[in-house]
């Protein structure tokens, strides 16, 4: 029985494109986690601080770079659609690169003041370079997906992993400073998107190649015609994202605000090391399982027991990692990034609570686009955003405490991602969205 049961596993498509992006993953983070102990040696929590107000501002921004049409290009069923909205996010992504960069230009220094960035106002200005490559990072990367090149996604991410860690590694024995992670911040996101563009370069080709003669140029799909029919992702989708990386962001930026930069910098170091073991698996499902359950819905099959049993797996699979870091998070935090970051393992120990529930909710948040949920799910982000700013305040305020401010909005983060998969569960089963119904593959 049980080796019928991996003979199965082993004949899964949907199983082999997960073990494919994991391994890529699994290989970038393996490196990301061997630099780690040496950059925050060389840069300590106040550079780490200012660099997560830096990175808050692009994570804030980039969701809506493409105004998340980019992410619509794993969902129709004919790539003449998917083409077209390719070719809409990049765009979409130059203009408002050109728009971020006219608003950075003239106000650099009062946002610096609102945001408490107490580095050189100018270095702002990078973020929309950085905004500019996001929105091929975002286009290609799902246009990868659509065709099934996992392995290039996976190349990727181990490219980048590797160049970015070296160079902050190399650059910071001798500018160790926040102003360098900055750029090498800009620098990775480039990189990323160079690679990208290498391994998506033949498809693309292909595809325009097989579009030249005058039957299927007239087969193109107009760009106002997939702006129209995937208009939810900008009026929902785009709005979402943003208020979810605020949510995401803002204890940096309140942190920074109420206590100053080297709180900031132990939550921006648990964040990411609570985040590795997550990202391995929930980003590796995340894109296998956004197509999969696409096809599944243009097959007509029901989506409930799909996305059930994914996320039940994820819990399994999430139990063991996360409560060795509640266990042990001040612990390990010391003994592998040195003395100075014990109490960023104290921030891991009730982030860990948020971050399982936020990873258990990954197969529902991916199913929402094809449930046609999406204006409902920006109300629960809105209700999000508030909850946590919230929790932040009361725990600066009344708790004037930083480890008493995270271990809110840890709390009510896990509950409200307790209630999202919930919800998404109790909705799926119903049908797919309209306009994806009765499609077929070309």
């Amino acid at each position: 029985m049980l080796a019928g049961w991996f003979q199965r596993l082993g004949r899964s498509r949907f199983l082999r494109n997960v073990a494919v992006v994991t391994s890529g993953t699994a290989a970038a983070q393996a490196i990301t986690i061997a630099f780690s102990p040496i950059i925050t040696r060389l840069y300590g929590p106040d550079a780490f601080g200012n660099l997560g107000v830096f990175v808050a501002v692009v994570a804030v921004l980039s969701p809506v770079v493409t105004l998340a049409y980019g992410r619509a290009i794993v969902l129709p069923a004919s790539d003449r659609d998917a083409e077209a909205l390719l070719r809409l996010s990049l765009l979409v992504g130059i203009g408002v690169s050109i728009s971020s960069a006219v608003i950075f230009g003239g106000l650099h220094r009062q946002i610096a003041r609102v945001l408490g960035f107490n580095v050189a106002a100018q270095y702002l200005l990078l973020v929309p370079i950085v905004l500019l490559f996001s929105a091929p990072e975002e286009a290609l990367s799902q246009w990868l997906i659509r065709k099934g090149q996992f392995r290039s996604v996976a190349r990727v991410a181990v490219a980048q992993s590797a160049a970015v860690g070296a160079a902050k590694a190399g650059v910071g024995l001798f500018v160790a400073t926040a102003p360098a992670l900055f750029v090498l911040n800009a620098v990775g996101h480039a990189l990323r998107a160079v690679l990208l563009w290498v391994g998506a370069r033949s498809t693309l080709v292909g595809q325009r190649i097989r579009s030249t003669d005058i039957a299927n140029r007239a087969k193109l799909s107009p760009l106002g015609t997939v702006a129209h029919t995937y208009r939810d992702f900008p009026m929902y989708r785009a709005p979402q994202a943003l208020l979810n990386a605020l949510s995401q962001h803002i204890p940096t930026l309140m942190l920074t605000a109420f206590f100053g930069p080297v709180p900031a910098g132990f939550y921006v170091l648990s964040t990411h090391v609570l985040t590795l073991p997550s990202a391995l698996i929930s980003e590796s499902f995340g894109m296998v399982f956004r197509a999969h359950i696409a096809e599944a819905g243009h097959r007509g099959q029901r989506l409930r027991p799909l996305v059930l049993k994914v996320t039940v797996g994820l819990a399994a699979i999430g139990l063991l990692p996360f409560g060795v870091v509640i266990a042990f998070g001040p612990w390990l935090f010391g003994a592998v990034f040195g003395a100075d970051w014990i109490t960023a393992g104290e921030y891991a120990r009730w982030l860990a609570l948020w971050v399982y529930f936020m990873f258990v909710a990954v197969p529902c948040v991916e199913a929402i686009p094809l449930l046609g949920l999406q204006g409902q799910f920006l109300l629960f982000s809105v209700l999000l955003v508030a909850v946590r700013a919230g929790t932040l305040v009361f725990g600066a305020l009344v708790l004037t405490s930083d480890v008493g401010a995270i271990a809110a909005f840890s709390v009510a983060g896990a509950l409200l991602n307790i209630g999202l998969t919930t919800w998404v569960l109790l909705s799926s089963g119903g049908r797919l969205r309209e306009d994806l119904r009765g499609e077929s593959k070309e």
